[in-house]
């Protein structure tokens, strides 16, 4: 299916280029050469990322007492990874435009389920040692991004899978590769590689439905499969909410696991709210079931 994929990226004309800046960011993650006033000066050519990332800074997600007025104080009182991670996250969620909400598919909760796989993943990177935090986090922003390609390119049948997907007769997984013929991680991975993403993190994309990685035996593709499955077990699904009450099935033992090294699901959805807050504004829509998922 990867070659399908890759055409269907490849045949898509408005599919929007990774942000320059974002570009940037992600190049110096691991340039040693790189410092903090580096990073500053290259975010601060973006005025709106600049606001957005200023605005984060001063968000609940993080806490702080101080307030951060600029870049540099930014990148000084959250450090250089932790601003990388936020300026990514922050441009890319921008980066795909269009309707937030249809009849059928609503982008904040795209971002929320998002928000939230990253959250748990960055949280689950540190408790476990297993990958690096910032990465984590990323990647879990990142990880259902062929869903928009999808959503853009064959509108029609996705807007298929999604309804077959809110009528709780089949993950919506299952339901976009019966309708579209492709499967979003797929995309997802195309996508990644048209974007020239580092390679971990289209092994992310790539694999986040598989349930057997781990972090301990495959490091930052386990956390962030493990973070999908946790946040998907509460029914905070990508971009919509199944139609009617659903009940949860009992946690399995290694996603308690999981759940307990983040807080607890309560907690890893307010720091989504937080985050997608500072980043795109306040989401008009949330999960319904988010007060009752502890």
């Amino acid at each position: 299916m990867g070659k399908n994929a890759a055409a269907l990226v490849d045949g898509i004309d408005d599919i929007p280029p990774l942000p320059a800046v974002a570009a940037r960011v992600m190049g110096m993650a691991d340039d040693d050469r790189t410092s903090a006033l580096d990073l500053a000066q290259v975010l601060s050519t973006d005025q709106a990322l600049t606001a957005k990332l200023i605005r984060i800074s001063n968000s609940a997600y993080y806490g702080f007492a101080r307030r951060v007025s600029t870049v540099r104080e930014a990148v000084l009182v959250l450090g250089f990874k932790q601003v990388r991670q936020v300026a990514v996250g922050a441009s890319i969620m921008n980066t795909f435009k269009g309707p937030k909400r249809d009849d059928v598919f609503d982008l904040d909760l795209f971002w929320g389920h998002s928000c939230a796989v990253a959250v748990t993943a960055e949280t689950l990177a540190k408790k476990t040692r297993m990958a690096k935090p910032e990465d984590a986090f990323t990647a879990g922003v990142l990880h259902d991004i062929g869903r928009l390609v999808l959503r853009q390119a064959l509108p029609a049948e996705f807007r298929e899978a999604v309804l077959k997907a809110r009528s709780g007769q089949m993950s919506l997984h299952a339901a976009e590769v019966r309708f579209t013929g492709f499967a979003h991680d797929e995309v997802g991975r195309a996508l990644g590689e048209r974007w020239k993403f580092p390679g971990h993190l289209i092994d992310c994309v790539g694999g986040h439905h598989n349930a057997r990685l781990t972090p301990e035996a495959d490091g930052l593709a386990g956390v962030i499969a493990q973070a999908n499955r946790l946040v998907l077990h509460y029914g905070l699904h990508c971009g919509y909410e199944v139609d009617g009450e659903v009940e949860s099935p009992a946690l399995p033992p290694d996603l308690a696991r999981v759940e307990d090294a983040c807080g607890g699901i309560d907690r890893v959805l307010d720091r989504a709210f937080s985050f997608i807050e500072g980043a795109t504004g306040t989401p008009e829509t949330w999960y319904a079931s988010a007060a009752a998922a502890g």
